[in-house]
């Protein structure tokens, strides 16, 4: 990828400038996904960001240097998914919800403005990036390859980075059909492109070939004390990363409640199956060793 290329004319130092900056990128994001990028106006961007035209020149020289910082978020929104997506607790989730998982992250990027206009430009005004070009979507094989490897370790490098270069060349068309559609038809498209992957991928990543056929000690003990679904993969992600803290919890279930999860990883103590370490702020809780070694 090209080096960061800073379209800023000046960098802003107080909030009250970096906010108005922030605002200004949200407006051309609109602006740009409205009209397109050829028929958007500085005036009608400073216009949609309720601040004078004259400001925005203060920051940015022309709307090509504001589409230029509309790049840099978008790839660090895209770095800040995949660094999620890397995480143990998204990791070792069931194959269903580590897809589903992968996908929704995806699609709620897409939802975003900044980088549905700046992926739809990329495959029709390429020469207008400064910040992106074809090495990008070999990061994002590359990144993939990563993922689907550290999910099953028996996987080989050649193997992992053609399933990923098969996913990421794919996917992108499919996205971009989606992105060009109206919100209901994106919205089956998105469906779809999930259970391409769940299909695709079963045979490589699925829990079938992770587990090989055999119950490990977490899940006998799972089942010895009758868990529900959230406490088993509580349980296993203790098992397999030594501890797990309510952040983690939260970062594999995101729309159940923190209360709930708290509860259940108090049911888990009160059946000794995990010790808690630590005070209110930074406790962690690990798996009983001795429950283990029975």
């Amino acid at each position: 990828m090209k080096p960061k290329n800073n379209p800023l004319r000046r960098q802003p130092q107080q909030k009250r400038s970096q906010e108005r900056v922030e605002r200004i990128l949200d407006a051309a994001a609109i602006v740009f996904d409205e009209v397109g990028f050829e028929a958007a106006t500085t005036h009608a961007i400073a216009s949609r960001a309720d601040t004078a035209v004259g400001s925005l020149y203060q920051f940015f020289p022309d709307k090509l240097a504001i589409f230029n910082a509309l790049e840099l978020r978008h790839i660090d929104r895209v770095y800040v998914i995949w660094d999620k997506l890397l995480r143990p607790e998204i990791i070792q989730l069931p194959f269903p919800d580590f897809i589903h998982t992968m996908t929704r992250e995806f699609q709620r990027l897409f939802e975003q403005p900044t980088s549905r206009i700046i992926f739809i430009q990329f495959f029709t005004s390429p020469s207008i990036f400064k910040n992106i070009d074809d090495s990008f979507t070999q990061k994002a094989i590359q990144f993939t390859a990563k993922l689907l490897q550290t999910r099953n370790p028996a996987l080989s490098d050649k193997r992992s980075q053609l399933l990923a270069e098969i996913c990421v060349h794919g996917i992108n068309t499919l996205i971009l059909l989606a992105l060009r559609s109206n919100q209901s038809h994106s919205q089956e498209i998105f469906i779809e492109i999930e259970v391409l992957l769940k299909a695709y991928l079963k045979a490589d990543i699925g829990d079938e070939v992770i587990n090989n056929n055999s119950l490990q000690q977490w899940e006998k003990l799972a089942k010895f004390h009758k868990l529900n679904y959230r406490q088993s993969l509580i349980l296993k992600y203790a098992s397999n990363c030594q501890e797990i803290t309510i952040k983690n919890c939260s970062a594999m279930f995101p729309d159940v409640s923190r209360r709930t999860l708290q509860r259940d990883l108090k049911v888990m103590l009160e059946q000794k199956l995990l010790l808690s370490q630590g005070n209110t702020d930074q406790r962690c809780y690990c798996l009983n060793s001795e429950l283990v070694n029975l």
